[in-house]
């Protein structure tokens, strides 16, 4: 008896994956750059997790006293950078002398892979607004401000300190930030007043992660900050003069799929032989139509991946072959075939069912619509028809070869 033994290794490749970032825009004179981050890196032991998580860091009112607050009410808040003065008038109009903030309606921005191939839209909406003043004069009030309800919002944070006389309220738009509104209270003193910190709090509607790629998506939009006539994104209202009127937000996404195979002990070897056995040769001299061995693993994937094929010894037409050790005879070729319950190819949508691979062939993407943990799958070798024959015409000798199949993380 001979023993036919492709020796065969299955071996994931997780490529690093990248981060997702939105770029930047033509800067100006008078242009802040501030950057928003979220990254998708999903677990396999928690599959219903399939949204991105802001991974910015905390700025602006919410990185104080107020940051459990924030975390408890889902709010995030960004530091605009912006710094300037505006002229307190003694009003109660609530209009824009007074403490007025304008906030620009929801926006599409579109990120773009790292190798520009892909980009995906990202809403973006500002639900709210906070403005810090702080009292240049040093003799107004306490309290600046009115402490009540703004027109359109509701006051969600606020805090005066009688040391530096500042003021600082953040409003929640009453519409979620589904239009063009402003916000306002009235003034209790007039005086010059230091903008010492705007920050605005945003709402990501990020794309279904399922569907990107790993890497880094990129993409970026600008705010015009101002005053009157100045057709501004945000509008401060009267009495406003600001060191810088652009404010650049540069995004970045990051997507890392879960990728992981998992293959029984021993599979890195595989022995061909016929379907029930080698007795109908043995006895009655029956030559199989077939060696062959299938290798079960299983897969968990929540994104894309290629497959392909390396050999030792590689057949004219692409097929790994095995080689007689013993004496000198043809090479038989091997069919290896793929199947991936669940998975399709990518490019043309047939199920991954008994996917023929060889080494010259493109390596075929796989994709799902969900995220796949632990599907039993299954890699099958075969020598089939005459080259079982010509096999035979050598008994006691021993056919080998190595076959590795690469599953590609980042295809």
């Amino acid at each position: 008896m001979f023993e036919r033994s492709p020796s065969t290794l299955l071996r994931g490749v997780r490529r690093a994956a990248a981060a997702i970032a939105l770029a930047a825009a033509a800067a100006g004179a008078h242009a802040a750059d501030i950057y928003i981050t979220a990254e998708f890196k999903p677990d396999i032991n928690d599959p219903d997790k399939r949204e991105f998580v802001n991974t910015t860091p905390w700025s602006g009112v919410c990185n104080s006293v107020h940051l459990q607050a924030c975390i408890n009410n889902e709010w995030w808040s960004i530091d605009t950078k912006v710094r300037g003065t505006k002229q307190g008038v003694r009003t109660n109009d609530y209009g824009r002398d007074s403490f007025y903030i304008g906030m620009p309606g929801p926006r599409t921005v579109t990120v773009t892979s790292d190798d520009g191939a892909h980009t995906f839209d990202l809403g973006v909406k500002i639900i709210g607004a906070a403005l810090r003043l702080v009292d240049q004069d040093g003799d107004g009030p306490t309290e600046p401000a009115s402490t009540g309800g703004a027109i359109n919002c509701n006051r969600a944070l606020s805090n005066t300190n009688a040391n530096n006389r500042s003021v600082m309220r953040l409003w929640l738009r009453q519409d979620r930030g589904n239009g063009v509104l402003a916000c306002a209270l009235h003034w209790l003193h007039t005086n010059n007043y230091a903008i010492a910190e705007f920050d605005f709090t945003y709402q990501l509607t990020t794309p279904a992660p399922l569907a990107m790629r790993s890497g880094v998506y990129t993409g970026m939009t600008s705010f015009r900050v101002g005053g009157t006539g100045e057709g501004a994104d945000f509008d401060l209202g009267n009495g406003v003069e600001l060191d810088d009127n652009i404010v650049n937000v540069h995004f970045q996404l990051e997507v890392q799929h879960a990728f992981q195979l998992e293959v029984p002990a021993g599979s890195d070897r595989a022995v061909l032989a016929p379907r029930g056995g080698w007795t109908q040769w043995t006895d009655h001299g029956i030559v199989p139509k077939a060696l062959e061995r299938e290798i079960p693993f299983s897969i968990s994937s929540s994104g894309q991946f290629s497959v392909s094929l390396q050999c030792q010894h590689a057949h004219s037409d692409g097929r790994c072959a095995i080689r007689n050790e013993t004496v000198d005879a043809p090479d038989a070729p091997l069919d290896i075939q793929l199947t991936l319950p669940g998975f399709r190819d990518a490019s043309s949508g047939a199920e991954a069912v008994g996917v023929a691979l060889t080494s010259t062939m493109t390596p075929p993407v796989m994709t799902a619509e969900s995220f796949i943990i632990r599907r039993p799958s299954r890699l099958h070798f075969s020598v089939n028809g005459e080259a079982v024959g010509t096999m035979l015409d050598h008994p006691g000798s021993r056919y080998r070869g190595d076959v590795t199949v690469i599953f590609d993380a980042d295809p």
